[in-house]
């Protein structure tokens, strides 16, 4: 079961993008200190969407403003990233290309600005929360249990399975409570990004993370 005790949060991100991360943290695009050499493996056209959808809470700007996050690694994105399902829009990539970014709930809410959701943040039938206490309304059932499958007719479950937590412009370095990844050798290779960069985060292999 994924997430069982619902403790964390997870942004997946290609390899290439870990350095900058180890630096600077998880930033918004337009953060001052983006990275200019940022991969990008999510689909443009959503990414667009965000940046002019407001947020139903008063204040807090638009869902492009904030680094997002999933209650599950295993999202429909990185499933459509590992199975080339939307390529060319969204290229195929390898496991080994992709890392987990994994944060703790209890330490993102810490941050002076958040939200999450319980369903795809831009979605028009999707409720944002910035109160902790409304954490129940996200099905984690399907969550849990990785289950975004419409074949029983459930239409809506793959909006609630995208179920977000939002951090407004940027998450610093130590909110990262881990790194997991496909292989030994991407193993080996994140545990030498986070030497060189002087960090203490732990890098661990999650084969099931990745829809193995």
């Amino acid at each position: 079961m994924i997430n069982k005790n619902r403790t964390f949060c997870y942004r997946i991100t290609h390899r290439d993008n870990l350095s900058h991360i180890l630096n600077y943290g998880l930033l918004n695009k337009n953060h001052a200190n983006a990275d200019p050499g940022f991969v990008a493996i999510g689909n443009p056209e959503i990414i667009d969407v965000r940046s002019t959808t407001q947020i139903n809470l008063a204040g807090y700007g638009f869902i492009g403003e904030y680094v997002p996050f999933y209650f599950t690694p295993r999202s429909i994105m990185l499933y459509n990233i590992i199975t080339g399902y939307y390529a060319p829009k969204v290229p195929r990539r390898s496991k080994e290309e992709i890392i987990v970014v994994r944060c703790l709930i209890e330490t993102l809410v810490l941050q002076d600005r958040w939200f999450f959701t319980d369903g795809q943040a831009n979605d028009e039938e999707t409720t944002h929360f910035a109160d902790i206490n409304h954490l129940n309304e996200i099905d984690w059932s399907c969550i849990q249990n990785s289950n975004f499958s419409k074949s029983d007719g459930d239409y809506d479950r793959q909006r609630r399975y995208q179920a977000e937590f939002l951090v407004y412009e940027s998450v610093p370095v130590t909110c990262i409570e881990s790194i997991c990844v496909y292989s030994d050798n991407m193993l080996a290779w994140a545990q030498n990004k986070v030497n060189d960069a002087g960090k203490m985060i732990p890098v661990h292999i999650n084969k099931p993370y990745f829809f193995d």
